[in-house]
């Protein structure tokens, strides 16, 4: 990554190589934030001591997206996020099969494996981080 973007940036002005390493460095980090917090935020969350096992665990506490071609393109395999927590040294383009598979046995042990679509998810995870802010500002109304 970083030898592409030298090779890039030396064919720029100083100030334009500059520019333009901090936007692809923003641009990047942007995009796996919006990633990041669609598979996560707004899931359940649990006190270390009531922790369900491993798998119940990756399965309640993350969100896949379903798969089209943008999202298979804007996430690049992380929108598989509970298939990915729960195997994740399996490549990403193998996430797709193991998909269906995990699905299948969550719903056989009778264990909700939450997948939304790309505008409902990041819906989902607004109305989590509005409601989260709302209980901040209401037990702390002087900050």
């Amino acid at each position: 990554h970083y030898a592409w973007l030298l090779l890039v940036i030396s064919k720029m002005s100083l100030v334009n190589g500059i520019l333009y390493f901090f936007l692809a460095q923003l641009s990047c980090g942007i995009f796996l934030a919006l990633v990041f917090g669609l598979g996560h935020n707004g899931m359940a969350v649990y006190p270390a001591d009531q922790r369900p096992d491993f798998w119940k665990l990756q399965v309640s506490t993350t969100r896949n997206i379903s798969s089209n071609w943008f999202v298979d393109w804007f996430c690049g395999g992380l929108h598989y996020q509970v298939d990915h927590h729960l195997f994740p040294s399996i490549p990403r383009h193998h996430l797709k099969k193991v998909h269906a598979i995990v699905e299948s046995f969550c719903k056989e042990k009778g264990v909700t494996y939450h997948e939304t679509g790309l505008l409902e998810g990041t819906i989902e995870v607004l109305t989590h981080l509005s409601k989260v802010s709302q209980e901040f500002i209401e037990h702390f109304p002087a900050m």
